[in-house]
């Protein structure tokens, strides 16, 4: 199954249609071939814990439509409609993958999967406990704060009640409709908010699957380094609503960088609305996050983590799968600042691990190559795009390298001459945006020594309809719908990219890549 958006109706909102699925375009799929690696590829589940009370959702209403500085600003992110779904979406994921147990282009059998980073929102050790619940199959519950009521800021109280979120319950007696249901054609979903905090037993991943470090899963709003502070206001009961009274929001815009130094303003004076505490909304430490995936049930033992990396926190390793070294790659800036970076003992590692590795090489990272320039570093050196490329070039034994980061498709050659010297740069879309989708990736061999890529993309299990939206698989329909018809993103209302940016373009979704023999 495949899906797409429909036609708009006068408010813009588009139904979610099943359509043909995509002819896999490129080069010709060898009939005989060798398996080198076989994997689904995951990336940017943001699995989120929406009633955080230090998530800064007011800040994004200025990228908004009729924002006087939206074209300033561009895209904020730091509210999605769908936010409180996305456990849902993950395990809608999962039940697709799980019926993919063999390449549908060489029909040899999956290897595991790996996700690369940004499995959580806002690097939570709730959020990752939820994700790794989610992998596993294990029961858990998607509520934060006071079981009894939702707390965030899509909530249906009456005092608390903001146009610019979409409040799916309704309009409170006494308000006026939000801008979501009364510009943009949002639906009203009776008990949403009740259904998507259920506690379920996740369906689990039934492959071995590897973990990979993202900016979200080190960093708040995957920019900010946790601080004692910060983390106080995590874990209590104040949800801020604005700015203090002595922060612009260019202060906090240019606090909010690509590339570090970042920061949250002082509380100070800014508004307020009374939550309940939680101290499972406490920042992740370094290396606990790797601690938390050798304590995991799943296969295989750590998902490439190790007590090495616990102990010396840092997040990247290497093992061997298939027919080649998997090398995986941290590629978050811990200074702060969303873009990524290598820290010179890690470049220097990664070398050792090309130049000795007697097998094909595919690397995996949170970022691809193109957003490695945050040279932030107070103490030491970032190594970014230039040397890191320029250092890979010299080994022909580099093939692919995996990425996520831009919630997008899109596919690169990173080299001199295509298919000969150099290696394919392979991004998949988010679980967080639209259109939803991870990807299977065949690598295989063919008799006389070609390698051959087929990537084919997969849609999670949620279909067009999302009826009541009161079971997991429901609600991930109705996330998909959400994230299709994001307001920001339509192109009729002003949009720099569309919602569709994010699906690349036909060479970067069903394609066929190449590498003559070396």
């Amino acid at each position: 199954m495949a899906f797409g958006r429909g036609e708009a109706n006068a408010l813009g909102w588009r139904d979610i249609i099943e359509i043909a699925q995509e002819e896999h375009i490129g080069h010709v799929f060898p009939k005989k071939s060798t398996p080198l690696l076989l994997m689904h590829h995951l990336s940017d589940l943001h699995v989120c814990d929406a009633q955080s009370p230090t998530r800064p959702e007011y800040l994004d209403r200025w990228a908004d439509p009729d924002s006087p500085i939206r074209e300033k600003v561009g895209t904020i992110g730091t509210y999605r409609p769908q936010s409180m779904l996305s456990p849902h979406v993950v395990e809608a994921m999962i039940q697709s993958l799980n019926a993919i147990t063999s390449g549908p282009l060489s029909g040899h059998s999956i290897d595991a999967a790996i996700i690369t980073g940004d499995t959580t929102d806002n690097a939570q050790l709730n959020e990752v406990s939820w994700y790794l619940a989610l992998l596993d199959g294990l029961d858990f519950r998607p509520d934060s704060g006071n079981y009894k009521i939702y707390e965030g800021v899509i909530d249906e109280s009456v005092e608390n009640y903001d146009l610019r979120y979409w409040h799916p319950h309704g309009t409170p007696p006494g308000k006026e409709d939000d801008d979501a249901r009364a510009k943009y054609g949002f639906p009203v979903i009776p008990n949403l908010l009740n259904s998507c905090r259920k506690p379920f037993k996740a369906t689990g991943l039934k492959f071995p699957w590897f973990a990979v470090h993202g900016n979200h899963d080190a960093l708040l709003q995957g920019t900010v380094a946790p601080a004692p502070a910060i983390n106080r206001e995590m874990i209590g009961n104040k949800r801020y609503i604005g700015l203090p009274s002595d922060v612009t929001l260019a202060d906090v815009l240019t606090s909010f960088q690509e590339i570090g130094p970042a920061s949250y303003p002082d509380a100070f004076d800014a508004p307020y609305i009374e939550v309940t505490a939680d101290i499972e909304r406490r920042a992740v430490e370094r290396g606990e996050f790797a601690a938390m995936h050798l304590a995991s049930p799943g296969l295989p033992v750590g998902h490439g983590f190790t007590t090495e990396n616990v102990d010396k926190k840092h997040m990247y390793y290497s093992t061997e799968i298939g027919k080649v070294k998997l090398i995986v790659i941290d590629s978050v800036n811990h200074f702060g600042g969303w873009q990524g970076s290598l820290d010179v003992e890690q470049f220097e590692w990664l070398e050792r691990e090309v130049s000795s590795a007697n097998k094909p090489v595919v690397l995996a990272s949170h970022h691809p190559l193109s957003k490695m320039f945050n040279s932030y570093a107070p103490i030491g050196k970032r190594v970014c795009v230039e040397e890191i490329q320029e250092m890979l070039l010299k080994y022909p034994s580099v093939i692919a390298w995996f990425a996520g980061h831009e919630h997008r498709h899109h596919i690169k050659w990173i080299g001199p001459e295509e298919e000969v010297r150099g290696f394919w740069q392979i991004e998949t879309a988010s679980h967080a945006d639209w259109p939803q989708q991870s990807r299977t990736i065949e690598i295989v061999q063919d008799e006389v020594g070609d390698i051959y890529c087929g990537l084919t993309v997969i849609d999670h299990l949620g279909g067009t309809h999302f009826g009541d939206a009161t079971e997991p698989v429901e609600i991930a329909a109705l996330s998909r719908a959400l994230s299709a018809n994001i307001w920001q993103k339509r192109a009729e209302l002003g949009a720099t990219h569309d919602v569709n940016w994010w699906c690349g373009r036909p060479t970067d979704r069903n394609v066929i890549l190449r590498i003559k023999k070396r």
